[in-house]
């Protein structure tokens, strides 16, 4: 059963500066509690399409206000200020000392894994330790590779350049961890 499809759940946000994480209000409250409710939906909720974009088009001003100060909101850490990052709600946090864990999970967020489901299934692989997590990122780069060498010829050539440039980057990006992960084993 879909846990998270019965009951909302404030999201969770993180902050590796001082390796913690916290959770923040649901946008639906902080939108009624400053009584915006009525203008989100007729902006970003309404079904009926033609309605939404009319009253779009009549209240740009708001759309804008709605957009900066709900949807494009940044949250500050409380210990340092800085933006924190939206984990999701599927990862619980490591201890506060226990700073290798907390690189790993800053490395797979950097990879692009955020941790949202419905929750049926939970987080996913999270390694536990550098060895883990070294064979976990040689698998990754393996799988990068091969889209790259198995593309598909049903490409466009200028699809097939951007299939080609859009895995290159993520192989590059393994590789940087992969690299960082190695050299902090070194020291």
């Amino acid at each position: 059963m879909c846990r998270y499809a019965f009951h909302a759940y404030k999201p969770h946000y993180v902050c590796f500066n001082c390796r913690k994480m916290f959770k923040q209000p649901l946008l639906e409250d902080m939108i009624i509690q400053n009584g915006d409710w009525d203008n989100y939906q007729r902006a970003f909720l309404e079904k009926n399409s033609a309605k939404k974009q009319h009253y779009i088009n009549e209240n740009p001003d708001v759309v804008q206000y709605i957009e900066e100060r709900y949807l494009n909101k940044a949250y500050k850490c409380p210990e340092c200020a800085q933006n924190m990052l939206p984990i999701g709600m599927d990862v619980r946090a490591p201890k506060k000392d226990d700073k290798k864990a907390w690189k790993i999970l800053e490395s797979m967020y950097k990879l692009g894994n955020t941790f949202h489901s419905c929750g049926c299934y939970g987080p996913g692989y999270i390694p536990k330790d550098t060895k883990n997590y070294s064979t976990y990122l040689q698998q990754i780069e393996n799988q990068y590779k091969l889209r790259i060498a198995d593309r598909s010829r049903a490409f466009s050539e200028k699809d097939l350049s951007e299939y080609i440039r859009y895995w290159e980057t993520k192989l590059q990006l393994v590789q940087q961890e992969i690299n960082n992960l190695s050299n902090n084993n070194s020291q």
